[in-house]
């Protein structure tokens, strides 16, 4: 008797066991698909004459998501009001969730730096951090900011002397350094961690001299080389360019660039004038462990914000 009634507790037990173990297989499972999830990040970095322009929130979402930044210039100020709206760079960037990006960028002489965070990535949207700063003076610092993936957010930062402004001069447009106000623009694109392009690994990793990839070990510590000077690529009078370039090369621990080569280019007749400009850049040099290395740079060139011969 005794025996038949334990069988049959098992035999009751046996399906609700059965559905607890499938159960904690699927939070699993959608734990491991959470953490699977990546973004790609195109941040674009713009100055504005706060002075002039309406009044905006810190954080604002765009009504709408511009494939340029000439587009994307007409959106702000048709939406928000901002004046002298003008586009100073762009990044973009596949990470992880709270995979850490710090850039460096030369402006008037001295570095604007950003540091972006996603903080929670979600199938939907991304939570972030992002903090810039220029000559180490903080002008942007926000918190916790979520955007929907394939939507634009807008951040309204402080006043700097990061701008520039043009003029007409004996020898055609000059520009002249300005106090302007920061406009960082952020449009993430949720997807897989696996299919993630533009990794920080893919912007700069560190080589040996000849260019061969040097293996990382966990206790390593790799920064990637900074741009100092840029080099603009001259076009003959008229020229009508547009699009981008991207290319690569080795930086040296001098700082100086080499093996330059063409990723992705709208014609291959602009090629030879965008790496002659690029061999022309002057690095800050990466750093392994603290001492200068050799290391991979990839560079996209916006070819419309190029100067004349």
């Amino acid at each position: 008797m005794k025996k038949e009634l334990v069988e049959s507790l098992i035999r009751r037990a046996l399906p609700a066991l059965a559905f607890a173990i499938v159960l904690s297989g699927g939070v699993q499972a959608q734990l491991l698909k959470k953490n699977d999830y990546g973004v790609g990040i195109t941040v674009a970095i713009y100055q504005f004459d706060d002075i002039k322009s309406k009044k905006f929130p810190l954080v604002s979402k765009l009504n709408q998501t511009a494939s340029t930044p000439e587009e994307e210039i007409e959106v702000i100020t048709r939406s928000f009001g901002a004046e002298d709206v003008k586009f100073r760079y762009v990044r973009s960037i596949g990470l992880k969730e709270g995979e850490a990006f710090t850039d460096s960028q030369p402006m008037n002489d001295r570095q604007f730096t950003f540091t972006l965070t996603p903080r929670v990535i979600t199938k939907t949207d991304v939570s972030f951090d992002f903090t810039a700063k220029y000559a180490d003076k903080i002008l942007l610092e926000s918190k916790s900011v979520t955007v929907g993936s394939y939507e634009t957010v807008m951040l309204r930062g402080e006043r700097g002397e990061f701008g520039v402004r043009e003029f007409q001069g004996p020898d055609g447009v000059e520009k002249a350094p300005e106090t302007r106000a920061l406009l960082v623009t952020i449009t993430p694109s949720v997807t897989t961690a696996r299919s993630l392009q533009n990794k920080p690994s893919d912007i700069s990793r560190p080589t040996d001299q000849f260019g061969s990839r040097l293996e990382l070990t966990e206790s390593d510590i790799f920064v990637m080389p900074s741009v100092l000077n840029r080099a603009p690529v001259k076009f003959p009078p008229g020229a009508s360019v547009k699009g981008s370039i991207t290319l690569e090369g080795i930086v040296t621990p001098e700082g100086r660039v080499t093996n330059v080569k063409v990723l992705d280019t709208p014609d291959t007749a602009l090629n030879p004038k965008a790496i002659e400009a690029f061999r022309q850049y002057h690095f800050s040099p990466a750093k392994l462990n603290g001492r200068a290395t050799y290391a991979t740079f990839r560079e996209t060139i916006i070819l419309s914000k190029q100067g004349p011969l």
